[in-house]
């Protein structure tokens, strides 16, 4: 394509992705302190139970996040869609930032589940939780769930901050960058036994029966159709295709609900995967030096700084911190999830029919779920976090623009070889 006509269909199709942005938050305008609403969603996650009662949060149309409390009993599921009427209330937090509440509104079930398909998925989260606890200790079991589902499991406050400070929280979260991370360590394992196509179509698979065990959420969606997208292209051998296909798919996903751009799922799953495809690259030319040793060691740990790369300004925006030696724990755990998610997944299929066959699968994986848990404690006692608030804008623009700088002349440097 001519480049002045590229030019052309690329301001084309901005004009029409802003005038869609217009039109949407024109028609959706935003909550505010005091106001009462009546709204209708569907649980995209099982509800925290605690002292205080069942916690869910839900996400409006203009992308503002609600925290609804509601009464321990009746207990809501994930896929049921509610209807929720109450007066918001707004907290704010030390940094400025605010938090709209909803402190036990009225709920009325309207439907029991979205879809058949939710139902089934809602059906064997519900029956694999009982098995794992069943199995496993009770931190193991929760650990499973998390990687397994996504689920939002209860945790000792202590081990639930060791998890932050060492930047593993996307391993048990129903997040895209959770995706993102599964899709490459699965790529990663296959590719050590299989040809890379064989892997390939096999990795795609596998994330295809990862959404269907986490559920139909909207981040897990996003991210899945990115990867799946991206797993297709580089099947038929065009690594710029893949990169096209992301892009694309990015645009598609803003085109159709414009309050994705300020989700951090949709971020993350984005911006991890863009890493991957360009820093990645970059950082495999210095480990395959190392000969077949680097490759065994070096394909998580490229993955993962290419990805931690490319999300870092909001993993800080977010969290506040970042944990130094994140990398390293990543390196140290994340070799193990292909095979706790494949034990965990087997387990909870088998056991929905034979409940003891299922128990049988979950006990080999209790000294992987051990040693994640030993790694994560000790690390994260380890004090080397570092904590950034409030950095401008231009801080992080100007870090894409040197990452794209890298990405750049690196390309110009080695202009006969596709990145």
């Amino acid at each position: 394509m001519p480049k002045r006509v590229l030019i052309i269909v690329s301001i084309i199709l901005l004009a029409v992705l802003l005038l869609r942005f217009q039109q949407f938050y024109n028609s959706h305008p935003s909550y505010h302190d005091g106001q009462h609403i009546t709204i209708t969603t569907t649980l995209q996650s099982e509800p925290t139970i605690g002292s205080g009662g069942q916690k869910f949060t839900i996400r409006t149309p203009a992308s503002q996040l609600i925290s609804v409390t509601a009464d321990i009993s009746p207990h809501y599921h994930y896929g049921q869609v509610l209807e929720i009427d109450g007066q918001l209330q707004t907290t704010t937090f030390s940094d400025g930032s605010t938090l709209l509440k909803l402190s036990h509104p009225n709920i009325i079930v309207k439907k029991q589940a979205d879809n058949v398909i939710s139902a089934f998925a809602n059906k064997i989260r519900l029956h694999t939780e009982a098995l794992y606890n069943d199995a496993l200790p009770q931190i193991s079991a929760n650990l499973l769930m998390g990687i397994v589902f996504g689920a939002k499991e209860q945790f000792p406050s202590n081990f639930w901050n060791d998890l932050q400070s060492v930047g593993v929280l996307h391993v048990i979260a129903a997040s895209g960058m959770n995706v993102t991370f599964v899709s490459a360590a699965l790529l990663a394992t296959l590719g050590l036994f299989l040809r890379r196509r064989t892997a390939l179509v096999i990795g795609s698979f596998g994330i295809i029966f990862y959404v269907f065990l986490v559920g139909f959420q909207a981040s897990i969606l996003r991210a899945s159709i990115m990867g799946l997208l991206a797993f297709g292209a580089s099947l038929l051998g065009r690594q710029n295709l893949a990169v096209f296909a992301v892009f694309v798919s990015g645009y598609l996903l803003l085109l159709y609900q414009p309050s994705f751009l300020f989700d951090v799922g949709f971020q993350l799953s984005f911006l991890a995967t863009v890493g991957i495809m360009y820093l990645k690259p970059l950082l495999d030319e210095p480990v395959k030096r190392l000969g077949k040793v680097g490759e065994l060691g070096g394909e998580t740990f490229t993955t993962t700084l290419a990805a931690q790369l490319g999300t870092l300004p909001i993993l800080l925006g977010v969290f506040g911190q970042i944990g130094l030696l994140a990398v390293l724990v990543n390196m140290l755990v994340l070799w193990m999830i292909p095979i706790l998610m494949i034990f965990g997944s087997v387990a909870a299929i088998i056991g929905l029919v034979f409940p003891f066959l299922g128990k049988l699968f979950l006990y080999p994986v209790l000294p992987f779920l051990v040693y994640f848990q030993s790694v994560v404690s000790y690390f994260g006692q380890s004090g080397w976090v570092l904590h950034v608030n409030n950095l401008p804008p231009a801080i992080w623009i100007g870090y894409y623009l040197l990452l794209a700088g890298w990405v750049f002349f690196h390309k110009k440097k080695n202009s006969g070889r596709i990145l």
